[in-house]
């Protein structure tokens, strides 16, 4: 059964990338044609059709039924971008911003938006710039796009010059790139966790002499309905093994009981659920990102009126994420107990203390902390919706706040998995009377990488 990245995962990390600046990112003549299309289209539509069009003809969200001269769309687009420009909060990361204007490039550029081509085009320049604007990360419901964080990612396009368009600003407030550009974050983040989670269990599992049965990928094949079993078993192995190597520890033929807590016995379960709703997730993420997200959209047949800036996927996969991140921490807690109780750690010392290396009873207590603090955070996105912005928008999926909880949750679940890495490593060389290097001495924790641990 292959383990190799998933074409979903290599194109995420394509749009990862569009993150940093001068990464590969191109604008095609196809997609310039497009947006001129669009943009004349916009215009025919405004001069020949009767039918409203919403923003042009109306105002915004729950001001829908306020009429509005289609002729002031300059005025209308600048108020607009101002009254929204109200977010607080730290701001979001540069890389984020970043990969958000570049994912707008790309709806804008499937020629449905009617964005005027010169502010396509200084829109493709920002995305390239030394300094981008600050955005502050709360503002966004979610449910009608980015409209507060992406008002101060554009505001920079519209400083010596208002609107050249009558969606310039609506049709770049509208779209949920700076929630996908977020989302993307955050995947990458926890699958790195996911990893560090098999590497950790895997020096747990050698740090407690376990048996190798319950990681074996030949046998866990046989659930062939739960690929990611086997590819979760197969990670423990390959992660045990270079363990095994790079300390020349020889491989493991015996070992110290029948079968391990669920903790450990079961990691390949755990962690294979995780990495298949992760996979999952992926699909969410890359739907959302690559959409146009947009309302109205400008089709030949006239304007279309609908919702499809609404996130929904992007809630979905940030829930499918908090509850990856709250089950790695969660069992790279109970796997440090097993290590520390002399119960259950097969002979190894009391809380791993070592002559002059101290012991690791407050890691624990940290890591059980951290533990806390990621259980009160984890409320699944759904719950969090109620009626908001004039009751418009009465039903939220509240993606950007799901979103902004899994990545405060990831770096807290990061330094959990970092503690459990120490004491799983010190057990390994405590098991094989190898003397302890310094930097798993107590004294040296706060500056501890798994680097060995790490793939």
């Amino acid at each position: 059964m292959a383990t190799e990245p998933s074409s979903n995962d290599r194109l995420a990390g394509e749009l990862f990338g569009w993150g940093e600046r001068g990464a590969r990112f191109c604008v095609t003549t196809d997609m310039t044609r497009r947006v001129h299309a669009a943009h004349e289209l916009l215009r025919h539509h405004m001069h020949a059709e009767k039918a409203p069009i919403y923003g042009v003809h109306s105002g915004f969200g729950s001001n829908v039924d306020s009429a509005r001269d289609p002729l002031a769309w300059q005025a209308s687009q600048a108020e607009l971008l101002q009254y929204l420009q109200v977010g607080v909060g730290e701001p979001l990361a540069p890389t984020v911003v970043r990969r958000a204007l570049r994912l707008q490039v790309s709806k804008v550029a499937q020629g449905y938006s009617g964005i005027h081509p010169e502010t396509f085009q200084r829109l493709v320049t920002l995305t390239e710039a030394a300094g981008l604007p600050p955005v502050p990360c709360f503002g966004s419901l979610g449910a009608s796009g980015d409209l507060i964080p992406m008002a101060h990612a554009v505001a920079p396009l519209f400083e010596d010059r208002g609107p050249l368009g009558p969606r310039d600003v609506i049709g770049l407030v509208n779209t949920n790139a700076m929630m996908s550009s977020l989302a993307l974050e955050c995947l990458f983040e926890v699958r790195s966790l996911w990893r560090l989670a098999c590497s950790i269990t895997a020096a747990t599992s050698l740090g407690l002499a376990a048996v190798l049965d319950p990681f074996n990928p030949d046998i866990l094949e046989i659930n062939d309905r739960q690929a990611g079993v086997y590819r979760a078993g197969a990670a423990i192995c390959r992660a045990r093994a270079d363990l095994e190597r790079k300390l020349g520890l020889p491989p493991t033929t015996s070992s110290t009981t029948i079968q391990e807590r669920y903790s450990i016995r079961c990691a390949p379960q755990i962690l294979g659920n995780l990495t298949e709703n992760l996979d999952f997730a992926t699909t969410r993420i890359l739907a959302e990102a690559l959409s146009v997200a947009d309302n109205p959209l400008v089709l030949r047949a006239g304007m279309w009126h609908g919702g499809l800036f609404y996130a929904a996927g992007l809630a979905t996969a940030a829930d499918l994420m908090a509850d990856a991140v709250a089950r790695v921490a969660e069992m790279a807690d109970r796997q440090v107990l097993l290590l520390v109780g002399v119960d259950t750690n097969h002979g190894l010392p009391e809380n791993l203390g070592a002559p002059g290396f101290c012991h690791v009873k407050g890691v624990h207590q940290l890591i059980s902390a951290l533990n806390q603090s990621l259980r009160a955070s984890a409320v699944p996105s759904r719950l969090l919706s109620f009626s908001c912005e004039g009751n418009n928008q009465d039903v939220v999926p509240c993606a950007m706040a799901a979103l902004l909880r899994v990545h405060e949750s990831a770096a807290i679940a990061r330094r959990a998995l970092n503690a459990a890495a120490f004491c799983a490593e010190r057990a390994v060389h405590l098991r094989h009377g190898r003397e302890l290097p310094a930097e798993l001495n107590l004294a040296a924790w706060s500056a501890y990488e798994p680097t060995r641990l790490s793939r």
